[in-house]
């Protein structure tokens, strides 16, 4: 329940910071901002509630590889901009 409650609170605090971020001006960091939070967001999310810490090996390197293959197609979309 300890846990549960500080993902909570995590997640509602990097709720405030997207919500911070749409209302500061910083050209193209704002996209960049934005995806680093998703990515804690979704880092908070696979660690306490999909519980990979406690997995093996092959659920964490198919999210290993996800996560690569997002940055890849995020970073190619950031850098056409």
């Amino acid at each position: 329940m300890r846990k549960l409650t500080f993902a909570y609170l995590g997640l509602l605090a990097l709720l405030a910071l997207t919500v911070g971020s749409s209302f500061l001006d910083l050209s193209g960091l704002n996209s960049a901002l934005n995806l680093a939070i998703a990515a804690a967001k979704a880092a908070i999310i696979a660690i306490l509630f999909m519980q990979l810490t406690s997995e093996g090996i092959l659920p964490r390197l198919a999210v290993a590889a996800t996560g690569l293959w997002l940055v890849v197609l995020f970073g190619l979309t950031l850098i056409g901009q």
